[in-house]
């Protein structure tokens, strides 16, 4: 189980609260912080970064224009991945550039699988191709269990974070988690020799 960074969460927390009182600095700050997450996410959804940098900048744009009616959420993060991701599918769809059942783009991202300071003990040929073992298992996963993957080990959100963005019940996610994860243990019995080196398996 993964420990909340309170202090990240509370200082997300009294800049929404700043920007809700007219703060452009909050804003400023919050986009500077956030902008290039919420792009990679979207590019998930569209491989089109033009179109997704201007969803992201709408997204702000809409936040601020919206402040005073705004409440505030438990987790900033989640809101603003959540927003980008209706916005990206909503637009998507109303250009002709996405369909509902476009797949998730996560097979060629170098920062999904973090390793440990253990992962030093292994050589490198060796992790490079454990690496591309991991990326093919994720190849061959759903959409959706791609999605709760990436948004729980990637963006390292709460289960409650990630149904709220993925619009779904807690359970469904947990749902999705172990589906995803019986892929693993179903095809490559080597993942439980290697669960103290790779945090993609901790809980």
């Amino acid at each position: 189980m993964k420990i909340p960074d309170n202090q990240s969460i509370n200082s997300d927390t009294q800049l929404w609260i700043q920007l809700k009182n007219g703060s452009e600095l909050a804003l400023g700050k919050l986009v500077k912080k956030y902008f290039n997450p919420l792009q990679n996410y979207g590019y998930k959804f569209v491989r089109d970064e033009a179109f997704v940098k201007d969803c992201v900048q709408e997204v702000f744009i809409e936040v601020w224009q919206r402040r005073d009616r705004l409440t505030t959420p438990d987790s900033v993060r989640a809101y603003l991945l959540s927003s980008v991701r209706k916005k990206v599918m909503r637009e998507g769809v109303r250009q002709q550039i996405v369909r509902d059942d476009a797949p998730l783009n996560l097979e060629n991202d170098g920062h999904f699988i973090e390793f440990s300071h253990e992962s030093s003990l292994i050589e490198e040929e060796d992790m490079a191709y454990l690496t591309q073992r991991v990326g093919r298992l994720l190849a061959q996963l759903p959409k959706r269990q791609k999605e709760a993957i990436y948004l729980q080990f990637y963006q390292n959100l709460e289960r409650e974070e990630i149904a709220q963005i993925m619009d779904i019940h807690p359970q469904s996610v947990s749902n999705l988690l172990q589906m995803a994860f019986k892929l693993f243990r179903d095809n490559w019995q080597v993942i439980y020799a290697l669960v103290g080196v790779l945090k993609i398996f901790v809980f």
